[in-house]
This record gives C-alpha cells, sequence and structure tokens, in this order.
C-alpha cells in the first residue's frame, strides 16, 4: 500500500573518489592532496538528503558485489533508504578533482541502469538525469508526480537528452543555468514546451517557470557564499525543493514555490560548504 509522499529515486549510487590537492597538479609529480572516498551518485545523494528529512525513499540502482558495491549498500542500508538494487559486474566510480573555489571536475565510471521497467507505487518519482543518457528505455507504472533533476550534459548530448525528459511527461524538472543553456532555453520556454515547473539555478539566484502562460516566471536571488566542495550541493537542492512541495497542490502556488526554492537554496548552501556528497549538515536528522 501507499504511504503518503513515499518517493522512488531513480538512479545511480557509486563510490564517489575525492581529491583536493594541496598545489597544481604537475605530470609525473607526487602532489599531497586531501583524498576521500565516500558513497555517492547523483540518485543515492538525492534518496539520502530526502531520507534525513524525514521522507521514506525507495532507491532503484545499479550495483555490483564487489568492494565498492559492498560499501555503498552498507552505508545506504544505515542511512534508512530502500534499496532496489539491479546486480551487475561492477560498481560505479566517480573520481573527482575538486579545486581550490570549491567547483569539481569528475571522471566518470558510470553503470547503466536501462533497460527499466518498474512499478513506481510512489507519490513521487525522482528520475535521475544521467539515466536519461543511457541506451535504453524505461517504464514505469503506477506513478504519481514525476520530477527530472539535471545532470552535467556531455558535449552534443543534450539534443538527445532533452526529448527524452520531455517523454516522460515530468510534472518537475530541476536543471542548473549551464544544463539550460546546453538545452538552450530559459526556465519560462521549458516550461511551456515540457508542461512542467521547472526550477534552474545560478550561482546568484533562481528563477522558476510554469507551464501556465498566466503565471510570472518566479526569481529567487540567493546569498553568495564561499564553497569548500560543490559536490553534490544540487542533489540536495532537489532533495529540499522536493521535500517543501511532495504535499503541495499542484501545481503549488507562487507563494508556496518562492518559500520552497529559498529552503533549498539555503540548504544547498549548507551542502556546498562542506566537504562531500552526503556529509551530514546542521538540521539534519542523526543517522
Amino acid at each position: 500500500m501507499r504511504r503518503a509522499s513515499d518517493v522512488l529515486v531513480i538512479g545511480d549510487a557509486l563510490l564517489d573518489v575525492a581529491v583536493a590537492p594541496e598545489s597544481e597538479p604537475r605530470p609525473g609529480a607526487d602532489v599531497p592532496a586531501a583524498v576521500r572516498a565516500t558513497p555517492g551518485g547523483q540518485g543515492a545523494n538525492i534518496a539520502v538528503r530526502l531520507v534525513r528529512r524525514g521522507v521514506p525513499v525507495r532507491l532503484a540502482c545499479a550495483l555490483g558485489e564487489d568492494v565498492a558495491g559492498r560499501i555503498v549498500r552498507h552505508v545506504l542500508a544505515e542511512e534508512g533508504v530502500l534499496l532496489e538494487a539491479t546486480r551487475t559486474g561492477g560498481t560505479g566510480v566517480v573520481v573527482i578533482l575538486v579545486g581550490s573555489d570549491g567547483e569539481r571536475t569528475m571522471f566518470s565510471r558510470r553503470i547503466p541502469l536501462l533497460p527499466l521497467t518498474l512499478d513506481a507505487a510512489a507519490d513521487w518519482a525522482v528520475v535521475s538525469g544521467y539515466v536519461l543518457l543511457e541506451d535504453g528505455e524505461m517504464r514505469l507504472t503506477d506513478r504519481g508526480r514525476l520530477a527530472v533533476v539535471g545532470c552535467a550534459l556531455p558535449e552534443r548530448a543534450a539534443a538527445q537528452w532533452w526529448p527524452r525528459v520531455d517523454a516522460l511527461r515530468p510534472d518537475l524538472v530541476i536543471m542548473n543555468a549551464d544544463e539550460a543553456r546546453a538545452v538552450g532555453a530559459d526556465a519560462t520556454a521549458l516550461a511551456r514546451e515540457a508542461g512542467a515547473l521547472v526550477v534552474v539555478t545560478d550561482a546568484d539566484g533562481v528563477q522558476a517557470g510554469f507551464a501556465d502562460p498566466d503565471v510570472p516566471v518566479r526569481r529567487i536571488a540567493v546569498e553568495a557564499v564561499r564553497a569548500v566542495d560543490t559536490t553534490g550541493a544540487g542533489d540536495a537542492f532537489a532533495a529540499a525543493l522536493i521535500t517543501e512541495l511532495r504535499d503541495a497542490s499542484w501545481p503549488p502556488t507562487p507563494a508556496a514555490l518562492d518559500g520552497a526554492l529559498s529552503a533549498a537554496s539555503a540548504f544547498a548552501a549548507h551542502v556546498a560548504g562542506v566537504p562531500g556528497a552526503q556529509a551530514r549538515v546542521s538540521g539534519e536528522a542523526p543517522a
């Protein structure tokens, strides 16, 4: 039986290896660095942040039986995430190079999840944008509202990625400004095209476009903060926004959306201020 506010997340769960060098990398050199290996992946990051905010979560992902897979399974189980994992020959790994400004460059080995047929049986399904870069079909039955979260789009991938988003008939799409530019439109145009609420984040604020042309775009300014590690901050924003809106009427009222956008932006800023995509921050429930 479906419980109110249940969320199904569909996306990757993998091992993040973050490297923050003490000086600029040099070919052939041995550069001292802070190195950290922790569970990550957009799907897992969103699932963990949702659970810590009191939302029952199932995560559909692909995991191997290797050492990395065992680590990821153990940590997600401790967090209270219910796993629906497809067994694969290996677990994904992402090496993250963190710069002195907190920005990151990712070197990824992702494990495909598609094709996938799944009974959503949830009030919300959240699809990681990385899944929509894969070959293969995804079919969801018994779905409630559906959100798609953007991802770092490889060069020339946007032309194929956005139609796959649109084909899912989402209720909510969350992207950052770089992703929106890659697709070639702003929040308002994308909202009209997809018939969805589209939220686009940027360093200095958030814009949200409604499918209804009579509702003006919402703009929320955010205070600039010094980032320590931006890895997972966008995923934290998505989790907080969905938590704030999960029981709202749909589409949400402009006032409800403004409050949710402000809360999600503040939470994402907290996450960017700590190292690690799933690092616990103030206000999150204890493990």
